[in-house]
């Protein structure tokens, strides 16, 4: 006799952000256990990596910079990786923006930030930060006096593992996670279907934009919008920070959605897109992602799709294109 099977929705709160899973299931016992393991793995990627729990695995390297440190398995790893993106993006992506965002006004979880309460406006300066890395033995080693923020990655990085973990371990055939809009996906959402992702307006979370439809692979989302707050100037602040000035980016892009193979990538991609701006952005995804795709919005209100002719209309479900950059120029 077939066995039965179903869609099992979860959803949790971590790293100040929702939390999503959608993962075939076949009896109500499986769907209490993937809960259980949706859960415990958020919570340990929180405990691991937040730069405002004091008791974080990342309090604990940051509080012991400039010392040889003795790091865990994962840590060891998202190191490695944000490192491998450091260098790929030429330093704009980096995980060295710790002071900066404290410097901007983050100092705390978003939710208990005063928005529109002045932050201090005091100067700093801010060292060219750097980490030596021992693979082999587990240990990392911070410039003295730099700390890191790991939340670049951590999100992307969380539901890219998880994804690989259920399908290797537990054999879920078809899934997706959802750390914050940071999607990994696999198996469709039926066997006929691919899976459908909504992306929402940067001006209104509640309107779609578009909608991405693949089978397999990732789409993430980052905005200038999202996260905003004021200085002691009365200036508006947000969260992407622009190595170049260590101050929160000013391009002409507001928006912009990534989608390829790994989650963690297309993270990345579109925070370096964010902050160096439309031109330089679609250049950098030619050269560096022959295989992902974008939709960048940009400061006018613009929309710009880059992709390949050929899947422009089986991959985004969009109204209105302002700009279309053909990938296979």
């Amino acid at each position: 006799m077939q066995q039965e099977v179903q869609m099992h929705y979860y959803r949790c709160r971590a790293m100040n952000t929702e939390m999503e899973t959608i993962l075939l299931s076949s009896s109500e016992q499986m769907s209490q256990e993937l809960s259980k393991i949706v859960d415990r793995w958020f919570y340990q990627v929180e405990h691991r990596f937040s730069r405002f729990l004091p008791d974080s695995e990342l309090s604990y390297l940051n509080n012991h910079s400039g010392r040889l440190t003795l790091v865990s398995e994962l840590m060891a790893e998202v190191l490695e990786l944000a490192e491998a993106f450091r260098i790929q993006t030429g330093g704009i992506f980096t995980p060295f923006v710790y002071d900066a965002l404290h410097a901007a006004g983050y100092s705390q979880s978003f939710e208990k930030l005063d928005k529109e309460k002045p932050t201090s406006t005091e100067e700093f300066s801010f060292r060219t930060a750097a980490m030596m890395l021992h693979p082999q033995m587990k240990a990392v080693q911070l410039r003295a006096g730099s700390h890191l923020d790991l939340g670049g990655i951590a999100k992307g990085w969380s539901a890219e593992k998880l994804a690989g973990r259920l399908r290797r371990k537990y054999r879920i055939k078809r899934g997706l996670v959802n750390a914050g809009g940071d999607v990994q996906l696999w198996g469709g959402s039926s066997v006929n279907e691919p899976w459908h992702i909504g992306i929402a307006s940067p001006w209104n979370q509640d309107e779609e934009l578009t909608i991405v439809s693949r089978r397999e692979g990732a789409v993430a989302t980052s905005s200038v919008l999202g996260r905003r707050w004021k200085n002691g100037l009365h200036e508006e602040q947000h969260h992407l920070i622009d190595p170049r000035t260590m101050k929160p980016g000013n391009s002409d892009v507001i928006q912009c959605s990534v989608a390829g193979d790994s989650v963690i990538s297309c993270e990345i991609w579109a925070k370096v897109v964010c902050i160096v701006g439309l031109e330089c952005g679609i250049v950098l995804l030619r050269k560096h992602c022959p295989r992902m795709e974008a939709l960048i919005v940009s400061e006018t209100g613009d929309l710009h799709l880059v992709s390949h002719s050929h899947l422009r209309n089986e991959r985004w479900e969009i109204e209105q294109i302002d700009f279309f950059h053909d990938r296979a120029i």
